[in-house]
C-alpha cells in the first residue's frame, strides 16, 4: 500500500516513517525532506495550501495526518488555531478528491481536555476512553479535537474507513531535560496525570492503524484509540494521585484496569491493546540508558 504521511519530515515523523516503511511504500509530505529516511519519495508542500494538498496525495492510498503546529507553546494561539485546522481541512479535502481508502489522524489527549488545559475539569469515571466527552478549552486543545471531529465526519460522510490515535506527551530527545527533572523529583511541572509516551510506541500503534480493519458493526467506518506507555511516570498510584487532584476518585468504568496494575494510566489503553493489538514496550526509567539519549526496549 502507498502510505502518505504528512510531517512525515518531523520530530515524531520520522519515527513513524521508519515504521511504516517496513511494510509499505512511503512518501512523505512536508515544507523539507526528511532528515533520516532519505530513502522515501519526498513531496514538498505546504499543507495550508489546498492546491499543494491535492498534489502531495494524489496516488496515495492511505493517509497519515502528523502535520500541525505540535503544542501551545510553538505558536501563537490564533496562528495555532489557523495552522492545525486548516492542514487538517485541506488533507481531507485532498484525500477526498483523491480516492485514499485509509485514513490515520495524529490526535492528542489534549484534545479531550486533560492534556494540555487551563481548568482541571474532573472526569465523569476513569479511565477515560474513547466514549467520554471531550472538553477542549485552549487554542492547542481546540484544534486537536476539531481536527478529530472534521475526520470523523469525513468517515461518517464519505465512508472513508478513519482511525484516530490520541498521542500523549511523546517524549523525544528535546526533552532530555524536562524528564531528568521529573525522575529527581527537582520539579512538578508535568504532576498531573503522569501521561508520555515513547515515540516508537507511537510508530507502532500508528503502523496497526494502518494496517486495522474498522469494526463493521459501527455506523459509518471510525474508531479512536488513546497511545500511552504502560504505567504513568508518577512515583503515586493512579488513583491515590485522583484523589490527591479532586479529593476524591471519580467512579471506576473498569476497576479491573487499576487492580491488575496500580500504576495504569488515567487513559484506557486496554482497548488500544485488544483491538489494536498494542503493546507498550519503552518506558521513561530507559530514558537515559544509552549516551545519546535515546531509550531502550524494556526488558
Amino acid at each position: 500500500m502507498k502510505v502518505l504521511v504528512t510531517g512525515g519530515s518531523g520530530a515524531i515523523g520520522e519515527y513513524v516513517v521508519t515504521e511504516l516503511k517496513k511494510r509499505h511504500s512511503v512518501t512523505v509530505a512536508d515544507r523539507r525532506p526528511p532528515a533520516k529516511n532519505k530513502d522515501v519519495e519526498f513531496r514538498e508542500a505546504d499543507l495550508r495550501d489546498l492546491d499543494a494538498a491535492m498534489s502531495a496525495v494524489r496516488g496515495c492510498d492511505a493517509v497519515v495526518h502528523l502535520a500541525a503546529i505540535p503544542s501551545p507553546h510553538h505558536g501563537k494561539p490564533d496562528e495555532i488555531m489557523a495552522v492545525n485546522t486548516a492542514t487538517a481541512y485541506n488533507v481531507l479535502q485532498a484525500s477526498r478528491a483523491n480516492g485514499v481508502r485509509k485514513l490515520v489522524y495524529g490526535g492528542s489527549d489534549s484534545g479531550t481536555g486533560f492534556g494540555w488545559h487551563e481548568k482541571a475539569y474532573r472526569p465523569l469515571y476513569l479511565p477515560l476512553d474513547a466514549e467520554h466527552p471531550c472538553w477542549p478549552h485552549e487554542s492547542y486543545s481546540f484544534t486537536k479535537w476539531f481536527g478529530e471531529l472534521m475526520f470523523m465526519e469525513y468517515s461518517r460522510a464519505f465512508n472513508i474507513p478513519t482511525v484516530s490515535i490520541r498521542f500523549m506527551w511523546v517524549l523525544l530527545d528535546r526533552d532530555r531535560e524536562a524528564v531528568s527533572e521529573i525522575q529527581s523529583g527537582k520539579t512538578d511541572r508535568f504532576d498531573w496525570f503522569g501521561s508520555y509516551v515513547m515515540p516508537e510506541d507511537v510508530a507502532q500503534i500508528v503502523a496497526l492503524a494502518v494496517d486495522y480493519r474498522i469494526d463493521e458493526r459501527l455506523p459509518f467506518p471510525f474508531e479512536a484509540f488513546y497511545v500511552h506507555a504502560a504505567k504513568t511516570f508518577l512515583t503515586t498510584p493512579t488513583l491515590e494521585q485522583a484523589k490527591k487532584i479532586w479529593g476524591t476518585v471519580p467512579p471506576l468504568k473498569n476497576s479491573d484496569y487499576y487492580l491488575s496494575d496500580p500504576y495504569a494510566p488515567f487513559f484506557d489503553i486496554a482497548t488500544s491493546r485488544a483491538k489494536l493489538g498494542y503493546q507498550p514496550r519503552y518506558a521513561v526509567g530507559d530514558y537515559f540508558t544509552r549516551s545519546d539519549g535515546r531509550h531502550n526496549k524494556i526488558r
